[in-house]
């Protein structure tokens, strides 16, 4: 009788969930979910009479549903998961650009946490830890069979606590331990200085919500000092950020009303074309707003360059407004949404793919930029892309099965560069090269221009 009250329980859940789908997608074109599995239903009761009944432990109810939905969650693909307490306060904390913790963005491959991006300035950017290094474990505990809420857990704590990292880094093979002091972690959104005399060097770590008032600041002040001949736009190891200021910033150096992005779902309104703002937007800021959309520019993109800064390489590329250079982008092409459940919990799922004005589909291929720089640093650290996540959604322009190929092959301009340097520093001899072929191209423009 327990187990039966148990199994009404469950389809009463489960319809709420569903009408609350139902609720939020509107008019489903291809399928209704009225319908309730009720055979899989029952063998979930089922699954779940045997584990309350015979575990070696007491489980909390609470506990096995949330493992339930976790589970249900995170094996559609890898950027699907389910927000508990803890998750939902993060994602507010993170899109406000302050959180404590080390400052450093990891992800669940394969079975193993793998560090995705440093913030720079960070605790964990202070002590060495590098893009593609496997945290293997926390705290003297190994990670091998945790969660990656339960890890980023145990890598937060009040400021000041410490916590002890074991790393292993490929390239070669060496295990390496952080003892790491927890700070509160600023996400500056933009820096810049000017390089080579009258050259604007910006770059953008992450995509807030004021991230295109941050680089008109920035322009205002630095053009202010010496008239700019040039702009550099550093999109790289940029996980992305909000997609409102990704089309903000796209649509600064495009024209008004200008298609920046697309997004295609199941649901009406998951399938969006999203515009540039149009003139009257701008007009705070017309002076700087009109340099910035006609000023020579070169965008500089690698694989560490995911779903943000994705958009607004391809909107830049598709209009032909600057090259891009260094390496093929992350491939991350699809959109999620934080759904709740109630006030405290919800659902972080992909409801869409990502697509350039000319409609190609970003996810699993990337950004291929106009002119290749391998950054070998950056490749014997950290090699996966998209493509190599286990689950990842398939390219919707090639349906059929992705090959697993090294998509550099497919470029033919390679240019080598050294080991060991930061971004935008005296040794990034990417930055460098990407400068010198930038200005040939001008030199040669400027030829026909005079010929014709």
């Amino acid at each position: 009788m327990k187990i039966r009250r148990l199994f009404i329980f469950l389809v009463l859940c489960c319809c709420f969930i569903i009408s609350f789908f139902n609720a939020r997608s509107g008019n489903l074109p291809q399928k209704s979910y009225a319908v309730l599995p009720l055979d899989e239903l029952r063998y979930f009761s089922n699954v779940f009479a045997l584990i309350k009944n015979n575990y070696v432990e007491n489980i909390d109810d609470k506990v096995m549903i949330d493992n339930a939905i976790s589970g249900m969650i995170s094996n559609l693909d890898p950027h699907s998961s389910y927000l508990n307490i803890d998750d939902y306060k993060e994602i507010q904390s993170v899109t406000n650009g302050k959180f404590g913790g080390l400052g450093i963005e990891v992800s669940f491959v394969d079975g193993i946490i793998n560090v995705m991006s440093i913030v720079e300035g960070s605790p964990a950017d202070a002590a060495g830890i590098i893009q593609g290094d496997q945290i293997i474990k926390i705290d003297h505990v190994l990670t091998q069979r945790m969660t990656l809420q339960e890890a980023v857990k145990m890598m937060r704590g009040e400021p000041g606590s410490s916590v002890v990292l074991s790393i292993l880094r490929q390239n070669p093979d060496t295990i390496l331990v952080f003892n790491i002091v927890r700070e509160v972690v600023k996400i500056d959104s933009v820096r810049s200085k000017i390089i080579n005399g009258d050259l604007l060097y910006m770059r953008i770590m992450h995509f807030q919500e004021k991230t295109m008032l941050e680089m008109i600041e920035h322009f205002k002040a630095l053009n202010n000092q010496k008239e700019i001949k040039a702009l550099v736009l550093d999109l790289r190891d940029n996980p992305g950020g909000l997609l409102s200021s990704a089309i903000e910033v796209a649509g600064i150096f495009l024209d008004s009303e200008t298609l920046i992005v697309s997004t295609r779902g199941r649901t009406l309104d998951s399938n969006i074309d999203y515009f540039s703002c149009n003139e009257d937007n701008y007009a705070p800021f017309s002076n700087i707003r009109s340099l910035l959309r006609n000023i020579p520019m070169l965008v500089l993109v690698n694989s560490g360059s995911a779903s943000a800064s994705e958009i607004v390489a391809g909107a830049i590329q598709d209009y032909d407004r600057a090259k891009i250079f260094g390496d093929v982008t992350f491939g991350k092409g699809s959109v999620q949404a934080v759904l709740p459940l109630d006030n405290f919990t919800g659902l972080k799922l992909t409801i869409s793919r990502y697509f350039t004005p000319v409609g190609k589909s970003i996810q699993a291929k990337g950004i291929h930029p106009d002119y290749i720089i391998i950054d070998d640093h950056i490749q014997s650290s950290f090699n996966r892309r998209e493509i190599d996540l286990k689950g990842h959604l398939r390219n919707i322009n090639d349906i059929s099965s992705l090959p697993e190929m090294d998509m550099r092959d497919l470029q033919s301009n390679r240019f080598h560069v050294r080991k060991n340097f930061n971004f935008g520093d005296d040794n990034d001899f990417q930055l460098k090269q990407a400068i010198q072929i930038f200005f040939d191209l001008l030199s040669n423009d400027a030829d026909s221009r005079k010929n014709d």
